[in-house]
């Protein structure tokens, strides 16, 4: 079945004046694109224990190497369905003969739902989050992730959480429909705050040169 996030709802008018704080500190999975570029997701196991653990399953397995971005809008990017792998992005409409984006690309998953939908009540939906595509609103998801470019507050409990991109955000934003992602790893002794400091420290030294 096809996952989805509910563009209505996402594109709604919003108000960030009291977003929470969101700092999340579970292990991190570095999200290479092939022809260059990765970024990190830090993940939220406090908050969704069983999301997590199913995700980490799967990146660890290898599903997502070799997998391409089915999904690039405004305000979020999609991936996670094995079927892009191999089939066009995009394919011929029958009736007005027009390319359209291939709907099969963007259906499937590992094959195996999450068990629960765990809602993230401590969670605002802001840039940079990571959740999980599903059939519906407050439903298990399974493999597909989604990145959110811009603040869609109203998503508010509505999607699983994972966590958050913590650094390569630019990468994100660069990102483009059919894009291959090279390999997905999970870098258990990766700190968070230390690679940001990590991060910073060479952008500051590659500056000054």
């Amino acid at each position: 079945m096809l996952a989805f996030i509910a563009a209505a709802i996402a594109l709604a008018p919003q108000n960030s004046k009291y977003v929470q704080s969101y700092h999340p500190t579970g292990p991190v999975i570095v999200v290479s694109i092939e022809g260059g570029g990765s970024f990190d997701i830090t993940t939220d196991p406090q908050t969704s224990p069983k999301t997590v653990e199913h995700i980490l399953g799967l990146v660890r397995r290898g599903f997502y190497d070799g997998q391409r971005v089915h999904r690039v809008e405004s305000w979020v990017t999609q991936w996670g369905a094995p079927e892009s792998k191999t089939l066009p992005m995009m394919v011929k409409d029958k009736k007005t003969g027009k390319m359209v984006a291939n709907e099969k690309v963007g259906d499937g998953g590992s094959g195996k739902n999450i068990s629960v939908f765990e809602s993230a009540p401590g969670v605002d939906f802001v840039r940079g989050m990571v959740g999980i595509a599903s059939e519906g609103l407050q439903l298990p998801g399974d493999s597909q992730l989604f990145v959110l470019k811009a603040d869609a507050m109203r998503l508010y409990r509505s999607y699983a959480v994972v966590g958050k991109v913590t650094r390569g955000m630019d990468v994100v934003d660069k990102v483009r429909l059919g894009d291959r992602i090279r390999s997905m790893l999970v870098d258990q002794h990766l700190i968070p705050a230390k690679r940001q400091n990590d991060w910073d420290r060479l952008k500051r030294k590659s500056r000054s040169h």
